[in-house]
This record gives structure tokens, C-alpha cells and sequence, in this order.
């Protein structure tokens, strides 16, 4: 995870002020997620104000949540290790899958 956040630091020097994410055009945030960290996009959703967020992961465990922005810009919100995906849409309470 270290190594994600130096790479951010170094691929996005433009960090959106108000959220303090790191953010950069969208391929360039494609090309960390999926060239380097080997990671595909699981799912998709509608978020406010025309953006959209994807979840991407690899069957080594690592995970990202990318938030793309209307004008282009896509921006990490977090990232982690361990990931495993579920069978379907899993209920938010009681223990977790």
C-alpha cells in the first residue's frame, strides 16, 4: 500500500484541494490501476454530479476505488490488500462474507 501512495505522489502532482485526493487525467490513473498494479475492473456505479466510481482488484488481493470526475480526471480514493469478492450483492448488515 506504501508503494501505491509513493507512486500517486509521484504520477499526481495536481491533487483536487477541497477532497485532497490524488487526481490526474484518467489514463494516466488507468495505467497505475491496471499496468502496474494488474488490477481489473469488478463494477461500476452513478455517482452525484455526473462522476462515476469503479472498483478494481486482482486475484493477487490488491483493490482500488477510482473516482472519475466529468472533466476527465479520475482520482484514488483508497486502495488496499486482501480483497475477495463475494457471490452477488452481499446485505450490509450482520457478519461480513
Amino acid at each position: 500500500m506504501l508503494r501505491l501512495a509513493l507512486a500517486a505522489l509521484l504520477l499526481f502532482p495536481a491533487v483536487a484541494s477541497a477532497q485532497q485526493l490524488p487526481c490526474s487525467a484518467r489514463e494516466r490513473v488507468l495505467s497505475l490501476v491496471i499496468d502496474q498494479r494488474g488490477e481489473e475492473r469488478l463494477a461500476t456505479g452513478q455517482a452525484a454530479r455526473g462522476a462515476t466510481i469503479d472498483l478494481f482488484a486482482a486475484e493477487s488481493g490488491t483493490w482500488t476505488l477510482v473516482l472519475n470526475l466529468p472533466d476527465g480526471r479520475s482520482c484514488l480514493l483508497a486502495n488496499g490488500n486482501g480483497f475477495t469478492a463475494t457471490q452477488g450483492l452481499q446485505p450490509a448488515r450482520g457478519a461480513p462474507a
